[in-house]
């Protein structure tokens, strides 16, 4: 039996988990509904990244520190799935879309991937905060939770892959093109595990809904 967490310390770590993923969740919905509303308000594409682009920036970078959440065990995410994720979004938000703003503000994938991402994470950081507070979770958050990335992972990383490789016709810099193939690459074998590993927990936990409740952070 693993050594059990002394109270003081599993009441700090779980409060500092609630404020986490509930300010992650009030971010990206932030940024869904403000893509909603320009898409909607605006004929131009282009401005949904200047209404959004920051936001979504600095929230994405905000992501890292659960790569420490889950090496030093506060979560029981897989280290290396956490990295492969938090990473690929980091490279896109900084190396793709701020740095070649003049191909990704126009592209239709730019709104498309903030849809699916916006979406996404709002339903997983709202499920996470509502288990951390120790609240049952609502059945139907549960469903989207696990359900939704059927269809929003595609759209997502399709947009990403796009957007990276418009990025690959705005420079002539040789080895800045050569490491934007190399991640272009990597995008199937990456893609495969995150969808695998999905599909993995989803099996998992919307199978054992009928039983024991089971912890997830």
């Amino acid at each position: 039996m693993p050594p059990k967490e002394s109270p003081p310390q599993s009441s700090i770590s779980r409060t500092y988990l609630l404020l986490y993923n509930t300010t992650c969740a009030a971010l990206w919905l932030h940024i869904l509904i403000s893509t909603i509303r320009t898409l909607i308000s605006s004929p131009d594409i282009s401005t949904v990244y200047q209404t959004v682009e920051p936001w979504v920036r600095y929230t994405q970078t905000l992501a890292i520190v659960e790569i420490l959440h889950a090496a030093i065990k506060l979560t029981r995410s897989p280290v290396f799935t956490t990295f492969t994720q938090v990473y690929a979004r980091s490279v896109q938000v900084w190396a793709i879309n701020y740095a070649f703003a003049a191909t990704t503000a126009p592209s239709p994938a730019y709104p498309a991937m903030i849809l699916a991402w916006s979406l996404a994470d709002t339903i997983r950081y709202l499920y996470f905060a509502i288990m951390q507070a120790r609240y049952p979770v609502p059945g139907i958050l549960k469903w989207a939770r696990y359900s939704l990335f059927l269809v929003l992972y595609p759209i997502g990383i399709g947009s990403e892959w796009w957007l990276m490789y418009q990025a690959t016709t705005a420079t002539t810099n040789w080895a800045v093109l050569a490491l934007y193939y190399f991640f272009l690459g990597l995008y199937v074998p990456g893609s495969i595990m995150m969808y695998s590993y999905m599909l993995k927990q989803r099996r998992k936990v919307l199978t054992s809904s009928t039983q024991a409740p089971k912890k997830d952070c």
